[in-house]
């Protein structure tokens, strides 16, 4: 049986068959390669790692010495030969072979600074099985497949955690490890999800720490107590040093603490426990004084919508946000999600229809092959999932055809193949249609049951069931109804994805049953896709990313390049979740109505707050909702100044301050009643008053309905959409009232409706920011 399942269970592994300077020596020369060649995939640590395996199997050693002549020529195709045969690594030919060339590519990059090692040079004729090898490899003990086997946690979704273990084995023993993995497997089993990132930094911590936790500290309740609590304070050291908000992670450390007492100390893996495990003091922080950070001027932000909230904000400032900013940045993102999906779209159709006027290429060695072909066969022979056809032979009969340069993911790309990250606008569109819909919903979602049944979709009832792993075992099921839109989304997803599916489910790969299947490297590699997070990070390890995106986004928001790239890093799908449904409460007023879109199995009246600073929700308490919330007076204006003004405005800022004058009052009861002040109880008030008049009514009636006839509604400006947003509701109210002053203001102002000369003033200027 295989050894290595997945190369990524050994990434942990301390290098001691490998010594640690030939160990950095390789990694350092493989970052040198990858720049050298911008080689955005490239990385060297896995095949050091299974090269580690190797050796340590076998029973060699790679020291500098060993670079430095022929000898490690010898381990290199005796490396090439186990990775050509089944008994070491699971993965398949094509990517054995990278994991043999790049070890050899990386060598040679090493000798520019180290002219004394040995030269090696990679021959494809190399990579085949040698009987002698794999019967060494095969014939690993007992302890070596179990420490190579790894430590896997799995999602029931698909997708692993892997636990770093390794170090530890050397310190403490087979028994304390494979103790302490067996009842995190046991306990996470099926909701590898809720794993707990403070697991790894533990292990971590252990490893560094090691003299000074013996193996008989974790045997007394004492001891189990005194190591966790100097871990606590390491952990929240370290956050402190990093700049992270630690009042913010009590929560997750809570939760990481319980496992570990349900895990480890009532399981007998550590010593029992009389009294629970000392925690941090409880988080006061309320849910609108989390996720701050600061800006360059010192300015407090909120991070968690898409548009970045100052905590800090003026009533006009408040109208801007509420009206204007997270309508838009809603706005941007689907219009960008829709035109990238829409383009994918295209291009697979394309493909398809190709596909069927063409032939599977067949023969492709020889003289004048290249000519032969059409890009109708191209299609015909990617759509054919038994092809051997190489990539570079397609990319040869495309450059042929089109003078294009062509490479495999150009290759991809131009053929409509769903590369890395081109299934998150789809996503993203879904969650903007049902923002009950969460990242963990998505991530690793099964479109077929492990009976090969169709589970996740049911066509004829438009519904879309999956899971979400925070949620209790009797809950976790969660069923959306989809819309017209999302219905479609859901279809193309499946189309396109369907050749990915075919492949993974020919080669038994269990990946096939998810919905979300991407072809990272190119038009042969399939895999389950990986919702992407868009950071320095991410674009310092893809050189081609941020300037793909930014070339992407331009065309849906005018911001200079820094804001731009800010706003892109902030396209996240827990973020456009949350202003979703902060738009839902826009457009309800009622926060019952947002907690239905977030899918909230219970409603709490505080939902808002979690969401917005105290500045936004003081100005929503006190100067716009309640007009929804309580009983509105309207009073006709006898004498105002503003009666026989004409309705003609120069600007928005002109109409505001108009409309302002006669904005929401609040009367208390001692002035509207001064002779029974004393005998009058405090009440709270329940009534706005507005006064009323010709002009204000045509005034605000021309506004909502320039607003709602807009075609380009996310460049509505805030104030214009704060002042219809109320219009219909002082409609209803005369209408419904028996004034009959008000009802003549209000037909003589219906008369006066002119939605043409608001137009110029609804919108904001091109470039905002």
């Amino acid at each position: 049986m295989t050894i290595i399942k997945n190369a990524s269970t050994v990434l942990y592994h301390p290098l001691t068959a490998i010594d640690p300077e030939v160990g950095d020596l390789i990694l350092q020369a493989g970052e040198v390669y990858r720049q050298s060649t911008k080689a955005r995939s490239f990385t060297i640590r896995p095949a050091l790692q299974v090269l580690e395996a190797y050796c340590d199997i076998t029973g060699q050693r790679i020291t500098m010495e060993t670079l430095r002549g022929p000898a490690i020529e010898t381990v290199l195709e005796g490396y090439v030969a186990a990775l050509a045969g089944d008994e070491l690594l699971d993965l398949p030919s094509k990517e054995s072979v990278k994991f043999c060339r790049r070890i050899y590519q990386v060598l040679a990059t090493a000798r520019l600074t180290h002219p004394d090692l040995h030269a090696v040079s990679w021959d494809f004729a190399l990579f085949k099985p040698d009987a002698a090898v794999c019967a060494k490899v095969a014939s690993a003990d007992d302890f070596k497949r179990w420490y190579w086997g790894g430590w896997t946690i799995f999602r029931e979704g698909g997708g692993s955690s892997h636990l770093r273990l390794a170090p530890l084995v050397a310190a403490y023993g087979r028994a304390f490890v494979e103790g302490m993995y067996v009842q995190l497997e046991k306990h996470y089993r099926g909701r590898g999800g809720d794993y707990r990132l403070e697991w790894g930094f533990m292990f971590d911590y252990l490893h560094k720490h090691q003299a000074q936790w013996p193996l008989r500290t974790f045997e007394s309740e004492q001891g189990v107590k005194r190591f966790m609590h100097a871990f606590t304070l390491a952990h929240f050291y370290k956050a402190k040093k990093d700049g992270h908000d630690s009042k913010y992670k009590i929560k997750a450390w809570n939760k990481f603490l319980n496992a570990v007492e349900s895990c480890l100390c009532k399981t007998g893996v550590w010593a029992s426990l009389t009294s629970p495990i000392r925690r941090p003091p409880p988080a006061t922080k309320h849910g609108s004084e989390t996720r701050l950070r600061e800006d360059e001027g010192g300015l407090l932000i909120q991070e968690k919508l898409i548009t970045s909230i100052p905590l800090h904000v003026t009533d006009a400032e408040a109208i801007d946000v509420l009206f204007f900013h997270i309508k838009n940045d809603l706005a941007t993102v689907r219009n960008w999600a829709t035109k990238q999906a829409a383009d994918l779209k295209s291009r697979f159709a394309r493909r398809i229809s190709l596909a069927k006027e063409g032939i599977p290429i067949i023969e492709y060695t020889g003289r004048g092959m290249v000519k032969r072909y059409t890009q109708a066969d191209i299609c015909a022979t990617l759509e054919d999932i038994t092809s051997t056809v190489p990539h570079n032979f397609l990319c040869k009969v495309h450059e042929q055809i089109t003078g294009e340069g062509c490479s495999a993911m150009h290759l991809a790309s131009t053929y409509g193949f769903q590369l890395k990250g081109c299934l998150y606008p789809f996503q993203c569109l879904l969650v903007l249609e049902h923002p009950e819909i969460t990242a963990d919903f998505l991530n690793g979602f099964e479109l077929y049951n492990q009976a090969g049944q169709l589970s996740g979709f049911n066509e004829e009832k438009r519904l879309l069931i999956g899971y979400k792993d925070r949620k209790q075992s009797d809950v976790r099921e969660q069923t959306i109804k989809l819309n017209d839109t999302s219905f479609s989304i859901v279809k193309d997803i499946i189309e396109i994805t369907s050749l990915g599916r075919r492949k993974l489910k020919a080669q038994g790969n269990d990946v096939w049953r998810q919905l979300f299947v991407n072809s990272a490297r190119g038009t042969t590699v399939f895999g389950a896709d990986v919702i992407p997070q868009w950071n320095k990070s991410s674009f310092a390890n893809n050189s081609g990313l941020r300037e793909q995106l930014i070339a992407q986004f331009t065309p849906h928001i005018d911001l200079p390049e820094t804001q731009l790239v800010d706003f892109i890093q902030r396209v996240r799908l827990g973020r456009i979740r949350a202003s979703a449904a902060v738009a839902v409460f826009i457009a309800s007023k009622s926060t019952e109505e947002m907690s239905k879109a977030l899918g909230h199995e219970h409603y709490y009246p505080d939902l808002l707050s979690h969401y917005l600073p105290e500045a936004l929700l003081a100005f929503i308490k006190a100067r716009w909702i309640r007009i929804f919330q309580k009983a509105m007076v309207c009073e006709a204006m006898k004498d105002s100044p503003h009666l026989l003004r004409v309705t003609k405005f120069n600007n928005m800022d002109e109409l505001d301050t108009f409309l302002d004058n006669h904005r929401i009052k609040e009367i208390p009861p001692e002035a509207s009643d001064p002779e029974r002040k004393e005998q009058l109880k405090p009440i709270e008030t329940s009534e706005a008053v507005l006064s009323i008049g010709v002009p204000f009514l045509s005034s605000l009636l021309s506004l909502e309905a320039a607003v709602t006839g807009s075609s380009n509604r996310e460049r509505v400006c805030g104030k214009a959409e704060y002042w219809a947003s109320f219009a219909g509701k002082i409609k209803a109210e005369i209408s419904s009232g028996y004034d009959r002053l008000l009802k003549k203001h209000l037909d003589a102002a219906l008369k006066l409706v002119d939605a043409k000369k608001m137009e110029a003033l609804i919108y904001v200027p091109a470039h905002w920011s």
